[in-house]
């Protein structure tokens, strides 16, 4: 008889590189298959995706047969005659969120849908999207869990069954450093530690409801009255779900995942079929930053940009999508001027018709940068007077003085006209629920989204750097403007969403030594914003810090949409090309006391086959979806 050392020196062994790799491989590809062909799958595509799930590395030989008779042969015919039932199940857990998780996977599972597929089928369709997080799983699998970590038996179809199990086999295999693409091999390991047959078999039966009390004998009339009132509940429960669906553009006329078996003591009972995620507490969004309208190389050089840029847009849509919020820190144009503003426009015009084409109507939130304004002499006489802005607290007292900046704020907002004219006037920009601030470009906004309130706070961090040079370290975001544009009381303001961004142009680095520290201690505090977007380096990056057992501080710097950079090479001055942008996703979690942040960052790469923008890996630790995600506390109060 097997002990539970020799379970985990067993699996060991067997998850040798070779297979590992053979079934990660596999196990892209499937994911690849299904993000570009969500709720579309034919016969033919299923098949491969059935097939790729089976791919494994046994012996020293491709095989497929890693699930056995659970999802081949019989099983396979099954699910393959239950194809509109597939492609309305298969976008449904695509998207899903854990609170759907919770409230539909069971009911999917027994709601014969999905014959043939049991748990396994739905979870391979998890684990396929996020290998880290989700495992395969039958209920051989789940007793082996405990049989190996000593817990007690868990009931996959209990509302959060498969969320516990999820949880218990990924703390098993970081304790003991297995890949999570061997889970199964360790969980039928532990399935013949407890005396059971490892069989795969997505057929299993599921587990037994409790007993019920006996009812009490009803008479005929009224049996048949509460049985047609069943059966009217469920057809209106069948409409509304293919109204649902119908109403966040799914096919209608698709099978829908029917509801559960009722228990045999009542075949009365009703049906609800479940209904696909609305993402209640989620919003999807887009970081773009630095596309310079109107610097030399533009106009012959963004086209072959954009068009891969739409490319990559097309195939994240499906796996982040669909997109509430485009953040645009800065530097939208290269000099400011009304013109560059207009050919921004028209940029930003196919942009959002290929928005809508792939079934995304986003809005428009910006700051500006360093070069979204008309600069002004460096013997003008506001610039002479700033450039001491950090020797002297009259001079800032008197910039952010309500009632007399003595010119100051107007000259500024006189520089950044183009700007603010533009932003006024441009029709995918947010304007209500807009708070302005005090200097040009400062704003804030209050949002709710899909059932998540969003708190977006943009700051100037460019109105010091007015002429060219060096202005590392020169900078400043001073806590006034970010009081000024949340109502004089910036806590009270952002304790009103569940979780609130902050945008500047430039990284925190580029701010006065003293003045970096007024910034993290007054503006930007661990755990007040679920993220810090900014630009301006051209190079994406993302760092999470914390101190002394506190909230840590997030920070987003995006990779430049156009970026050239001129550099000292062997032969001479080159240019360093840099184009890239990010997607992703804000969730509300169960219990709203703490949101997910899941970050896709982009970049284009070049080989011989051409241009292409792609997840980045040059530098980020990316999961195999593409991304990596954190978890923020919430801020909202009641």
């Amino acid at each position: 008889m097997l002990d539970r050392h020799q379970v985990l020196l067993q699996t060991r062994a067997q998850l040798h590189p070779e297979r590992i790799a053979r079934r990660e491989g596999a196990l892209a590809r499937a994911r690849e298959l299904i993000e570009g062909s969500l709720g579309k799958l034919d016969e033919a595509g299923l098949r491969r995706l059935l097939q790729l799930f089976n791919a494994d590395h046994v012996d020293g030989r491709d095989v497929n047969n890693r699930f056995a008779t659970g999802l081949i042969g019989n099983n396979a015919n099954l699910l393959l005659g239950a194809l509109d039932g597939v492609n309305a199940a298969v976008p449904a857990l695509w998207r899903a969120d854990d609170a759907w998780l919770a409230e539909h996977l069971a009911e999917l599972r027994r709601g014969r849908s999905l014959p043939g597929g049991g748990w396994l089928f739905p979870s391979m369709i998890l684990h396929a999207r996020d290998p880290m997080r989700f495992p395969p799983a039958t209920t051989t699998m789940a007793r082996g869990l405990a049989a190996i970590d000593g817990g007690p038996p868990i009931a996959l179809g209990r509302p959060t069954g498969y969320l516990d199990y999820s949880a218990r086999v990924r703390k098993l295999l970081a304790e003991h450093a297995i890949s999570p693409h061997g889970a199964d091999v360790l969980l039928w390991q532990g399935a013949q530690l407890a005396g059971e047959a490892a069989d795969p078999d997505a057929g299993e039966q599921e587990e037994a409801p409790a007993a019920a009390p006996a009812p009490e004998p009803a008479r005929p009339t009224a049996g048949r009255n509460a049985t047609t009132a069943g059966r009217n509940a469920t057809t209106a429960g069948r409409n509304a779900t293919t109204a649902g669906l119908a109403d966040r553009g799914l096919d209608a006329s698709a099978k829908l995942p029917r509801s559960p078996r009722p228990p045999e003591d009542d075949p009365s009972a009703p049906r609800p079929a479940p209904s696909t995620p609305a993402r209640p507490a989620s919003l999807g969004w887009l970081h773009l930053t630095d596309l310079h309208q109107g610097m030399g190389g533009t106009s012959w050089l963004w086209p072959n940009v954009m068009t891969a840029l739409f490319d990559d847009l097309a195939r994240l849509h499906d796996v982040c999508g669909p997109w509430d919020l485009v953040l645009f820190t800065g530097d939208l144009t290269q000099r400011g001027s009304r013109d560059e503003f207009e050919k921004l426009d028209a940029t930003l015009d196919r942009l959002w018709r290929r928005f809508d084409q792939l079934g995304s109507q986003p809005r428009l939130i910006t700051v500006p940068g360093n070069h979204d304004l008309t600069r002004p002499s460096d013997l003008d006489p506001y610039v002479l007077a700033l450039s001491q802005w950090h020797e002297s607290a009259r001079l800032r007292d008197r910039v952010f003085d309500a009632q007399d900046s003595l010119g100051y704020r107007e000259r500024l907002a006189q520089i950044f006209r183009p700007y603010t004219t533009w932003v006024d006037s441009c029709r995918w920009h947010v304007r209500d629920r807009r708070r302005l601030g005090l200097l040009p470009g400062d704003s804030a906004y209050s949002l709710s989204l899909h059932g998540l309130e969003l708190g977006v706070i943009g700051l100037n961090s460019a109105f010091l750097q007015l002429t060219a040079g060096d202005y590392q370290e020169r900078l400043a975001v001073d806590p006034r403007q970010l009081h000024a544009v949340c109502d004089e009381y910036a806590p009270e303001w952002l304790q009103r969403h569940h979780i609130n961004l902050l945008l500047t142009h430039h990284p925190p680095e580029w701010l006065h030594p003293q003045a970096r520290q007024e910034f993290r201690h007054e503006v930007d505090p661990a755990g007040r914003f679920a993220a810090h977007f900014f630009g301006h380096m051209h190079e994406g990056t993302a760092t999470s810090t914390a101190h002394g057992g506190g909230h840590a501080r997030h920070a987003l710097q995006g990779a430049s949409l156009f970026g050239l950079e001129e550099h000292d090479g062997p032969g001479g001055r080159a240019v360093t090309r840099l184009h890239g942008f990010s997607a992703g996703r804000f969730e509300l979690l169960p219990g709203a006391a703490q949101a997910r942040v899941r970050v896709f960052p982009r970049r284009m790469f070049t080989s011989a086959g051409g241009r292409r923008i792609d997840r980045d890996v040059s530098a980020y630790h990316l999961d195999e979806r593409g991304s990596f995600a954190y978890e923020v506390p919430t801020a909202r109060r009641a």
